[in-house]
């Protein structure tokens, strides 16, 4: 009889593990006519919104995008003769303040040289509790923005 409770548990906890890596979103939109390829650097400036309680999400974010693309400071870039192969993303994080509440990211990607937007990602929770929806937020994006860069990986 407890072996029958201990394998439903089991059962329950697998059902759950697989309908949260499922039911997360995300999602890549790319400017027509841009090649992602090209772009090999990453500029981060102060153009970015959401709420500070989700600086660690923020940081996690630009994390993975600074495993994709070498970061330039400001001022690097102007020594870099690559100024068409940089990126300056936009980092927006947004998490409902009640359980069942989503967490929200996006990430836009402009070029650094005419600030037109190449690059989007988006990805969201699945409206469990607030920490376990940011989670599931975070590894979606992270999932979505390694997919976008797949072939700019660094080697270090």
């Amino acid at each position: 009889m407890e072996f029958k409770h201990t394998i439903r548990k089991v059962i329950y906890a697998l059902t759950c593990l697989i309908l949260t890596t499922s039911c997360s979103s995300g999602k890549i939109v790319i400017s027509n006519n841009t090649d992602i390829s090209k772009y090999k650097y990453v500029v981060f400036g102060d153009n970015t919104t959401g709420d500070y309680e989700l600086d660690d999400i923020y940081m996690s974010v630009r994390n993975v995008i600074t495993d994709n693309l070498t970061e330039l400071s400001n001022s690097d870039y102007r020594t870099t003769l690559c100024v068409d192969s940089i990126l300056t993303p936009n980092i927006n994080i947004k998490s409902e303040k009640w359980d069942g509440g989503y967490t929200y990211i996006t990430i836009s990607f402009y070029d650094y040289k005419n600030q037109q937007r190449v690059a989007v990602v988006k990805s969201s929770g699945i409206g469990l509790s607030i920490s376990q929806d940011q989670d599931v937020a975070l590894k979606a994006a992270k999932k979505k923005i390694t997919e976008l860069f797949r072939n700019n990986k660094k080697t270090k």
